[in-house]
């Protein structure tokens, strides 16, 4: 006993002794439920701290739309369910399993009406493209109803999962397809080139492939979002760590219109079919038949080099590569003798641009002053076209040249040379560039130049062809990759010859046709074409980047140049003399409205050079209006069609009709058609008369 307590009162003693009592009543509860805890439950605990894991979770983002000048949506998106296949949880089923499963699957998926074969599935899940713990995509745009089944009845398919995802959808179906473009799986190439890019990107992400799709890329691919969660062993989200919500890409809009895009492939369509059914030319060389399989147009603002259609035929249609085309689709869009529908010709097609080409020649004789005072012509003095041209002194390849047919113009300037397309005023100027001292016999070669020939005009799409402008330089190289080609590797009188009115080895893509007549038209100012117009918020709509015209050069181009070379293409479509001579698209245009909207223009037949083959001529035809301020400036070719102004002509004159009078169709989505055809169906039940008549008014406008 202590001291202290030894002089404390008995009763003092005992309210002690039962503190101590309680206090140590209370904490041996405590220390032994601690002890518990601590030691005899230390291992289970720490087997549930492992049961719990973080994941993080990548929402997709939607693409940006693409919409038309007038804000008319030309691709958007809808939602589309997904069968994925969980290669974790498959590595834990057996060979024999596994192969019993996807046929299972398979079967299932083509018995709602989805096409799935067992190939398919086993090829998504063995790809290497997919990591072992990836969730692999296998079909896309199953019906609700298979998603409900595969989910009733799981434990037949373990593994198999179901999600809905965002694809692609296209209003206005094939319309601008090659304008558009269309989205596809990354490639290995890809994935590691998008690495270097600050959007992220997965496995099994798609990627513009083309198209508009393809160049603006950056702009529509949204930011995906991210949450990094805690979750257990049954995947219950147990706490949110880290959230970034997604972004969805910005939306584009583009310069060109939908209603007129859709007349010019109409027209473009409608050109060729009307080639084909001209009769079988016989020739001493062969049959000639025009097969027309294919062609571009391409139709620009010439004041800033804006787009306003582009054409390409045959077409293809982007809904095949919605859900992942199959190799058979897209064996048959790659196969040659279908043409190539992928294939944009208005920017990569290569033709010889025939007399399309002459203008360029004739500023290239007036610029180094071949034609005017102290040169071999004035711009008024008369040219005797006897039809056929013989190149002075000429000691080697080919010395005579000739008009089509030999035709002869008799008395013309450079005015009526355009006029009448004759080719031998221009052989007379070529050769006098070859021949003549004091003169650069690559003359016609810089004039082109300068009008963007020989190189890729800047367009806002990617894949464009470059063309070509063949030089003395370029010969030479031709000839030592392959002698057997060509007769000599040197440059003849004759070669410069055919350059000047766009044959031998010119080549040209219609678009680089129409932007560099949309120079000469505008004054000389050469634009890099715009098919973008704007970048918009997808959420307010707000411009977030408005692209400007972009100047490439100015061309001296003073009035002395232009107007003699433009009053004889005016003549082209208006011309027609006392003795009956015309114009090479005076038959296309004699009833065109030139008072109301005036016209002029520049045929152009071109050969192709096909070993072993006889083939029809390439029709071509540039066309501008209203002058003398052009708004539009438009360039077709119809392959394998026959001459420019019989039937490139026509096709531009009916596009540019409907134009000048106001009256381009108004071309109806596949929703409106839908909803227009509901209306009738409804209105039918009280008239009958009027479902009829405008059911006929709507497939005219159609076809």
């Amino acid at each position: 006993m202590s001291v202290a307590s030894k002089y404390l009162p008995q009763s003092h003693r005992l309210r002690l002794a039962v503190l101590a009592a309680v206090a140590i009543s209370l904490f041996v509860p405590l220390i032994a439920r601690l002890w518990y805890l601590q030691v005899i439950k230390e291992t289970a605990f720490v087997e549930r701290a492992a049961d719990n894991t973080t994941e993080t979770i990548i929402e997709l983002a939607p693409r940006g739309r693409i919409l038309d000048a007038k804000g008319r949506v030309l691709v958007d998106n809808r939602a589309s369910i997904l069968v994925t296949i969980d290669k974790e949880e498959m590595a834990s089923v057996a060979s024999d399993d596994l192969q019993e499963l996807f046929f299972d699957l398979a079967t299932e998926i083509s018995r709602s009406g989805n096409l799935t074969k067992v190939p398919q599935i086993e090829a998504a899940y063995r790809s290497n493209r997919y990591g072992p713990f990836a969730e692999v995509p296998v079909v896309q745009d199953i019906s609700e109803e298979l998603q409900i089944y595969l989910a009733e009845y799981s434990y037949r398919f373990p593994g198999v999962k179901t999600t809905v995802t965002t694809v692609r959808d296209y209003p206005y179906g094939s319309l601008a397809a090659h304008i558009l473009g269309y989205v596809g799986l990354l490639s290995e190439d890809e994935m590691s080139s998008v690495a270097l890019k600050q959007k992220t990107y997965l496995a099994n992400d798609e990627i513009g492939k083309s198209g508009i799709e393809l160049f603006y890329e950056d702009a529509l691919r949204g930011t995906p979002g991210r949450k990094v969660v805690t979750v257990d062993k049954f995947n219950n989200i147990l706490e949110i760590n880290e959230e970034i919500p997604a972004k969805a890409g910005s939306d584009v809009q583009l310069t060109i219109d939908i209603d007129l895009q859709a007349l010019a492939e109409q027209e473009l369509a409608r050109g060729l079919a009307l080639a084909k059914q001209q009769p079988t030319k016989f020739e001493e060389e062969g049959v000639v038949i025009f097969n027309a399989p294919a062609g571009a147009m391409v139709v620009m603002d010439p004041r800033d080099g804006s787009i306003l259609a582009m054409a390409s035929h045959p077409t293809f249609d982007p809904e095949l590569f919605v859900s992942g085309i199959s190799q058979d689709d897209f064996d048959e869009l790659t196969d040659p003798g279908n043409f190539l529908p992928l294939l944009n010709r208005a920017i990569q097609g290569t033709y010889p641009p025939g007399s399309t080409f002459k203008p360029f020649t004739a500023y290239a004789a007036l610029d180094t002053g071949l034609i005017g005072s102290r040169g071999i012509l004035g711009i008024n003095d008369l040219f005797y076209d006897e039809g056929v041209f013989l190149i002075p002194n000429c000691e080697g390849g080919t010395c005579r040249f000739q008009n089509a047919g030999e035709a002869a113009y008799g008395d013309v300037d450079l005015r009526l040379a355009l006029t009448y397309s004759s080719d031998v005023y221009f052989y007379n100027l070529a050769a006098s560039f070859d021949i003549l001292p004091g003169f650069d016999l690559e003359s016609v070669q810089v004039a082109a130049t300068s009008f963007g020939y020989g190189s890729r005009t800047g367009v806002t799409l990617a894949s464009e062809g470059s063309g070509r402008i063949p030089t003395p330089a370029s010969r030479r190289e031709a000839y030592r990759e392959n002698p057997e080609a060509f007769l000599t590797g040197s440059w003849l009188t004759g070669d410069t010859l055919n350059t000047s009115i766009g044959q031998g080895d010119v080549l040209a893509t219609p678009l680089q046709i129409v932007n560099s007549y949309s120079a000469l038209v505008n004054g000389g100012t050469l634009f890099a074409p715009n098919l973008g117009d704007r970048i918009l918020n997808p959420i307010t709509g707000e411009t977030e980047v408005e692209f400007a015209p972009r100047v490439l050069k100015e061309i001296y181009l003073p009035d002395s140049f232009s107007d003699p070379i433009l009053e004889g293409l005016a003549g082209v479509t208006t011309w027609r003399s006392d003795i009956g001579t015309e114009g090479t698209a005076y038959g296309a245009f004699k009833d065109f409205p030139h008072d109301l909207w005036p016209v002029s223009g520049k045929t152009g037949t071109s050969e192709k050079q096909v070993e072993n083959a006889l083939i029809a001529d390439y029709g071509l035809f540039v066309a501008w209006g209203p002058n003398p301020e052009p708004e539009y400036v438009a360039a077709v070719v119809l392959e394998e069609s026959g001459f420019g102004g019989q039937v490139a002509a026509p096709v531009i004159r009916r596009l540019f009709e409907r134009v000048a009078t106001d009256n381009v169709p108004s071309y109806l989505s596949q929703a409106e058609k839908d909803k227009l055809a509901k209306e009738l169906v409804t209105r039918s039940a009280l008239n009958p008369e009027i479902e009829t008549e405008e059911i006929q008014n709507q497939e005219r406008s159609e076809s």
